[in-house]
């Protein structure tokens, strides 16, 4: 029988990040509900310098944590929803799916790109 338990490792020393957006972004909210629990995005100027990642899935701390800090808004966004993305898969129990970057980087990718040219007229298209 497969195991369909969700295992979470903690990390030892993991900053927690800072509460408040130091962005301007109508795409990165400062919480939001997931399968029934509220994640806090976070901000951790430090993020890529100790860990070397833009953003992080906190799944014990029910935190998004993104480093605002080495990168442009377009760049951090799209970070967002790759954390995003994430949790979406730790929630859906799927986690050979949510351990597979590229994959998340892909389905991040076309997700933000689908949000940032909604209502907006497509090239070629009438």
């Amino acid at each position: 029988m497969e195991e369909t338990t969700k295992q979470i490792e903690v990390i030892e020393g993991q900053a927690t990040g800072t509460s408040g957006n130091p962005v301007e972004s109508s795409i990165i909210p400062d919480s939001f509900m997931l399968g029934g629990l509220q994640i806090e995005v976070q901000f951790d100027p430090s993020l890529c310098r100790n860990r070397k990642v833009l953003g992080e899935a906190r799944y014990p701390a029910q935190q998004i944590v993104l480093d605002p800090s080495v990168s442009g808004l377009q760049q951090l966004e799209q970070a967002y929803y790759h954390e995003l993305t994430h949790w979406i898969l730790f929630i859906m129990n799927e986690t050979d799916l949510r351990n597979n970057e590229k994959f998340v980087d892909l389905f991040a990718h076309f997700l933000y790109q689908a949000r940032v040219t909604e209502g907006r007229e497509v090239p070629g298209k009438r």
